[in-house]
């Protein structure tokens, strides 16, 4: 029985490895738990914080973490992920074993390298950060112990994303999947016990729930390398076994090297550039607002709806970005290892296919029901304006998820130089551009500046993608022209039960908590009954009739 069972566990591992669509699912079905989590754990953490200011704080907080964490893992897990790929093909066992020490090597130093710079800057980006509060000093050392805190988790991240890395160049994306949901549980439980300890038991101050929280990512980084230790000490011996027998050598630790760097370099350019919203929303926002002429008090509520709730809220489609990334490398890279141009088109066109049919209505249902959505979850003193802004930064989620993953198929496919160009066009162009139009327009110009520089260039490098790799996109643009339809029976729908009284933005939490439920199920199952009729997911995931 066992014998069955174990069988039946490696061939469903053999179709997760040989299928990007599968592949890609499975790792964002761990990242969804991931990040189902992170949005649950956000509501309970904001009444605990009850501050719009605090919020804003921690939203800050961890933009300037993953800015810089991008910039620290220097693209190292894409590339060994990348390099790992290549040689399974080879099956160079000898240099998959050099590739692992090499890369949790690199890592370490780079976390090292982001720690120490996070704690020693950390003054001083929070003085940029909060120049224009009234809150003076306190807010400044607030933000000064989180960053400082979280510098903690630059450096055990990356030993984290060095190990996901290597196995997932090795197509194990089962266990990707679960590290993600794995390392999110262990920080959530720790987060929410420890600030309900401190605030309702202990009585302190609501900041050291702040800090606690912040905390709690570092505690579920070292959680999630003992797991994947504990996965590796099993796994491993399927490399280093035939390692042993192999006749031939392992390529040279420079040879694996520059192979690295010819692949980071340019993810570390792309991470400098193509994340730098972070950095745009934290330190050049709150400066365009503050010409608008808002008061302080609603540029948190402002702050708060773009770097806490939203954040949360658009994580909800963006986990596509990082699980098809981390399928969209091993596959194509493979395809062009085995030079099959047929493969390549295919894994491309079903990860975008994919994408647009997830993301879209996903995105236009936050937008649709942002007052719900606010209301019944999170804690706010202006609704009408924290829904408002959630409703136009649905917008940035849909381009947070489609971008990175046209950023990372042009990477693969080695179009490394024309993509950091536009790249670095596009960010120069909105750091320019983004306190102007939002001193003109309010927060909707940010997004519209998002718009204009990120749609730029993910246009461009889709057309370099189709001009040089033969790609044929009109099949994924006939079916994105078909879920508009799509999404305007959600909006019907929408529309017409808040007519019958399911509009959840306004009584009881609890009531407009069911109310929110029923109205989204019913919106997205006209959509996926509607899509269906037009044949839009039998296409896009493959399903076949089943034969009689």
């Amino acid at each position: 029985m066992s014998e069955d069972r174990t069988a039946k566990k490696e061939e469903r591992s053999s179709r997760i490895k040989k299928s990007i669509v599968l592949s890609g699912l499975v790792g964002t079905g761990g990242l969804f738990i991931a990040k189902m989590l992170g949005l649950v754990y956000s509501i309970p953490l904001s009444s605990i914080l009850g501050s719009d200011a605090y919020m804003s704080y921690y939203g800050n907080a961890y933009r300037i973490y993953n800015y810089i964490l991008n910039i620290c893992t220097a693209g190292f897990p894409l590339a060994v992920a990348t390099v790992v790929a290549r040689y399974q093909v080879k099956k160079d066992y000898k240099s998959l074993v050099e590739i692992k020490k090499l890369a949790l090597m690199i890592l370490s130093a780079l976390g090292l390298a982001g720690m120490i710079f996070l704690m020693v800057m950390a003054g001083p980006i929070a003085r940029v950060m909060l120049q224009s509060s009234a809150t003076g000093g306190e807010g400044v050392a607030i933000m000064t112990n989180l960053l400082r805190l979280i510098g903690i988790a630059v450096f055990l991240v990356p030993i984290l994303s060095g190990l996901r890395g290597y196995y997932q160049g090795l197509k194990e994306m089962e266990q990707y999947a679960f590290s993600q949901a794995f390392e999110q549980f262990f920080r959530v439980g720790f987060m929410l016990s420890v600030s309900w300890l401190l605030v309702y038991v202990l009585h302190k101050e609501r900041k050291w729930a702040l800090y606690a929280a912040v905390i709690s990512t570092s505690i579920a980084a070292l959680a999630g390398i003992a797991q994947y230790l504990v996965f590796d000490r099993r796994k491993f011996s399927e490399i280093s076994e035939p390692a042993e027998q192999q006749i031939s050598q392992a390529q040279s630790r420079e040879t694996l090297i520059r192979e690295f760097l010819a692949l980071a370099v340019p993810y570390l350019i792309s991470s400098v550039v193509g994340y730098g919203d972070d950095i745009f929303n934290t330190m050049l926002l709150p400066i365009g607002l503050a010409r608008k002429g808002y008061d302080e008090a609603t540029r948190n509520v402002i702050l708060s709806a773009v770097n806490y709730v939203g954040s949360k809220i658009n994580a909800i489609p963006m986990i596509l970005a990082p699980g098809f990334t981390a399928a969209v490398i091993p596959h194509i890279s493979a395809a062009i290892a085995e030079k099959s141009q047929r493969k390549v088109e295919k894994n491309i066109r079903d990860c975008l296919n994919i994408i647009f049919y997830i993301a879209m209505p996903v995105c236009f249902c936050i937008a649709v029901y942002a007052p719900g959505i606010y209301h019944v979850l999170y804690y706010t003193e202006d609704l009408a304006t924290s829904s408002g802004v959630l409703a136009w930064n649905a917008v940035e989620g849909f381009l947070g998820t489609l971008v990175p993953v046209v950023s990372t198929i042009m990477m693969t496919v080695g179009y490394r130089k024309s993509l950091l160009i536009r790249l670095t066009i596009g960010a120069v162009a909105k750091a320019i551009l983004i306190v102007p139009m939002v001193s003109l327009l309010g927060y909707p110009g940010a997004v519209l500046c998002s718009v204009l520089c990120n749609g730029y260039a993910a246009v461009f490098n889709l057309k370099e993608i189709h001009d040089k790799c033969n790609v044929r996109f009109w099949p994924t643009i006939r079916i994105a022209l078909k879920l508009l339809l799509g999404l305007a029976v959600i909006l019907i729908i929408s529309s017409l039960l808040n007519l019958i009284g399911l509009d959840a933005s306004k009584g009881s939490r609890i009531i407009c908590l069911f109310k929110l439920a029923l109205n989204g199920l019913c919106a997205v199952a006209g959509y996926g009954l509607f899509t269906w009729w037009l044949r839009i997911p039998q296409k896009v995931f493959h399903f076949r009739r089943r034969k009689a």
